[in-house]
């Protein structure tokens, strides 16, 4: 496809968006079909390498009202239908979960690489009329009373004048805007760093579904394998930036060492090839306020981020596209670009991201996983635990699942006392 250069020394948008990832991809798609003049401004050259490659069944929704999934099934990525944890920590069994089906969502989701979901995102966002500006990087923005203006830096080097009525932050966790309009503060305990890369030729497990996601809980943190088509797949962890802070020597020996704190996956990548260099990302898990302002509205990650231990990033940066457009599609007919006109879409997002929280703290609690690992939980309590896990509980939230959640974390705030009471570790592994 051709790449859009800006032509003439002035342009004017109805929105803006800064930032081509699946946020901005789902709002420019939104925003375009419902005939306002979007300009979507990414300052990479798409297919690019990006981490998030694990998606929710509450994404495929999504997919079905932009009207790309079709493409998403060509594409042929891998279907995921369910999660798979090991213990290499405390030597519990390794157990499978598998998404519920539910009226709204199916019972799978997608194990995407991103260079290419990404790419098919944007390319669908530019096919319903987004104007797509890659290698464009917005260097600076000032917001009036009638517009915002930004300067934007196209590939040679130049800069341009560019005028709209809305701008949409939509940068992932560079947060263009925050500096400007807010503050971006670290969630306290999760502050982490991530370490990963593509291997080939990595051995099937047996007594895993295929599709399904591996974590492996290791003393440093947790691993994850994700199995792509073709034999391919990713390999990483999550450690605390304290760990990588205390240890010497280059990022492919650190890689090396986590890697071998879990024989399983040690196993699994006895024959493998690694396809990538090592990437690492940090600053994980934190939030920004506020997120919406006068002319100005934040989603995806840049509206905040939190632990990715669920596979939650993707589908809240879409889910947050769509709450977002729906506010903004009403501020466009009264022509009312006031921060008041995007509360309810602060509200609905801060609401829904809620309830993942509790797990992703939680998580790093030895009570938390011995009642994960229970081979038959007490009163089916893993079916509110996967209801939240496959993305329901954002928005759907029954009373069964509140009564079932409160269950299950009753018995296990009673698991950390027996815990104590025999003299295990109880302490939570947020903080090492």
């Amino acid at each position: 496809m051709r790449q859009a250069n800006i032509c003439g020394d002035n342009l004017a948008f109805d929105a803006v968006i800064v930032g081509g990832g699946p946020a901005g991809s789902t709002i420019g798609t939104l925003l375009a079909r419902n005939g306002l003049a979007v300009a979507i401004f990414e300052r990479e050259r798409f297919p690019r390498f990006h981490i998030g490659e694990s998606l929710l069944p509450a994404n495929v929704p999504i997919f079905d009202r932009l009207g790309c999934h079709d493409a998403i099934r060509q594409a042929g990525f891998t279907v995921k239908p369910g999660v798979t944890l090991y213990d290499e920590h405390e030597g519990r069994a390794c157990k499978s979960f598998t998404f519920p089906p539910l009226p709204f969502q199916p019972a799978s989701a997608y194990n995407v690489v991103r260079a290419e979901f990404d790419d098919l995102l944007l390319r669908h966002a530019e096919q319903v009329g987004a104007s797509v500006y890659r290698e464009h990087v917005v260097k600076q923005m000032h917001r009036e009373s009638d517009k915002v203006t930004l300067q934007v830096q196209v590939p040679d080097g130049h800069l341009h004048e560019v005028q709209a009525s809305l701008l949409i932050d939509a940068s992932g966790r560079a947060t263009f805007a925050t500096q400007a309009i807010g503050t971006r503060e670290p969630l306290p305990g999760l502050g982490k760093v991530a370490i990963f890369a593509h291997f080939r030729g990595m051995k099937q497990e047996r007594e895993v579904p295929e599709g399904n996601i591996r974590l492996y809980l290791v003393p440093q943190g947790w691993l994850w394998r994700i199995p792509f088509a073709h034999g391919v797949g990713s390999v990483g962890g999550v450690l605390h930036a304290q760990v990588v802070k205390a240890r010497s020597g280059s990022i492919n020996a650190l890689f090396e060492e986590i890697l071998a704190a879990s024989p399983h996956l040690t196993d699994a990548l006895a024959s493998a090839q690694r396809l990538t260099p090592v990437h690492t990302a940090a600053n994980f898990s934190y939030r920004v306020s506020p997120f919406v302002a006068d002319r100005y509205v934040a989603i995806g990650d840049a509206s905040g981020f939190i632990d990715p231990v669920f596979s939650t990033g993707v589908f809240l940066a879409m889910r947050s596209a769509e709450l977002a457009a729906s506010d903004i599609l009403r501020a466009f007919a009264a022509q009312d670009f006031s921060a008041r006109r995007f509360r309810r879409y602060s509200r609905r997002l801060r609401r829904g991201t809620r309830v993942f929280l509790p797990f992703i703290e939680r998580f790093y609690e030895p009570a938390f996983l011995d009642l994960l690992f229970t081979p038959v939980p007490p009163w089916q309590l893993d079916k509110p635990v996967l209801w939240v896990l496959s993305g329901a509980a954002f928005e759907h939230r029954p009373l069964w699942v509140h009564l079932g959640l409160n269950m299950f974390f009753g018995i296990m705030h009673m698991r950390r006392a027996v815990r104590r009471f025999r003299g295990q570790s109880a302490a939570s592994r947020r903080s090492w």
